[in-house]
């Protein structure tokens, strides 16, 4: 056998157990995306498995086995929803078979599109074995005397209604083939991440494309100032496609951010959302900027002080640290310094402001 034969050959052996290994991963997946109207968040979801599948080498097995039963009920529900054509007269009380268990029509709407179109939807929530408690949004357009579903989310999901966004010109014409249609969502949980999707109206005789609404947060995240993030969200206006979130800095609490706001200008490019003018109100910075030092220092020592005034010495090191904090933090000279702001500073009420605040927050 000639030499680069047997390279091939051995070649070929090394390989093929894991491109075998996910043949019935990537069977699952390519049947998923024949069905699902949200063929971009499956991309990238299944993208990330994919990593996560190369990451983690001794699990690979679990991995795979749960992802082709993830891909086949999302298949199998995909099924459903496209073959069912609801009466409207049903839609405020029968749920569409989404496979929710104990489904419940949580609310209906429609939404008049610029063309005349009216599209209805149905929010439901029930529950299923792969996610638990889930919510579902499936948004439907009249065809002859029934509803044909369109587009449609489902999942461990907050699902908010569908909102219009109208892409316009100059001159504020709407623009040709500019009109989309926005299904908001977010995980549940405290982290609140952005799952929702966008969507291209097509008309109500083609299928709606999918705007990639998500990989542009992945931009914003390295276009931010060091030490802040967008850890929940965000908020969008869809009228006017932007978003908005709090900052949080890299030391706060998750419920509680301390980083100041962002605001971001979205546009439209190909099937993808990306940035265009970013907006940051630095909270620290701009209390740097308005409020004079000193009174800046005696606040964070009143907060810190109240704070080891209240801790307990259990033992000889930990009253020696209490002790060593209070006297690095000047802690018995507070009232006399904050005496002598308040003279310094009678005629700056925002300054007196902070001093009160300080005090009150105190812990």
């Amino acid at each position: 056998m000639r030499p680069f034969a047997i390279l091939a050959l051995v070649i070929s052996v090394l390989i093929a157990p894991t491109a075998r290994a996910q043949d019935p991963v990537e069977a699952a997946y390519r049947q998923a995306m024949e069905v699902t109207p949200t063929p971009t968040t499956l991309r990238l979801e299944h993208e990330e498995w994919r990593a996560q599948w190369i990451e983690y080498t001794d699990e690979r097995a679990g991995l795979e086995q749960f992802r082709v039963t993830e891909l086949e009920l999302a298949t199998r529900r995909h099924n459903a929803i496209r073959a069912a054509r609801p009466a409207l007269s049903g839609l405020a009380s029968t749920c569409v078979d989404t496979g929710l268990a104990g489904c419940t029509v949580e609310r209906t709407g429609n939404l008049v599109l610029p063309d005349g179109t009216t599209l209805y939807f149905q929010a439901q929530s029930g529950s299923s074995d792969d996610v638990g408690v889930s919510e579902a949004m499936i948004v439907l357009v009249p065809e002859g005397e029934r509803l044909r579903p369109v587009v449609w989310l489902f999942g461990p999901l907050g699902v908010l209604d569908p909102e219009l966004y109208q892409a316009r010109d100059d001159n504020g014409e709407p623009l040709a083939n500019g009109t989309y249609v926005a299904l908001p969502a977010y995980g549940q949980g405290t982290g609140m991440q952005w799952v929702g999707t966008l969507f291209r109206w097509n008309g109500s005789s083609a299928a709606p494309t999918e705007i990639d609404a998500r990989t542009w947060l992945a931009d914003l995240a390295e276009d931010l100032p060091a030490g802040l993030g967008v850890w929940k969200g965000p908020g969008f206006q869809w009228d006017y496609l932007m978003a908005e979130s709090s900052l949080w800095q890299d030391d706060d609490a998750n419920c509680c951010p301390t980083g100041g706001q962002v605001a971001v200008d979205l546009k439209v490019e190909g099937d993808r959302l990306v940035m265009g003018n970013v907006s940051v109100i630095d909270a620290v910075l701009t209390v740097a900027r308005s409020i004079d030092p000193a009174v800046l220092e005696w606040a964070a020592r009143q907060q810190q002080c109240q704070h080891w005034l209240g801790e307990e010495g259990y033992d000889p090191d930990r009253t020696a640290q209490i002790r060593d904090t209070l006297s690095r933090l000047r802690c018995a000279t507070l009232d006399a310094d904050e005496a002598s702001l308040r003279a310094a500073f009678a005629d700056r009420a925002s300054f007196i402001a902070v001093m009160d605040r300080a005090k009150a927050e105190a812990p």
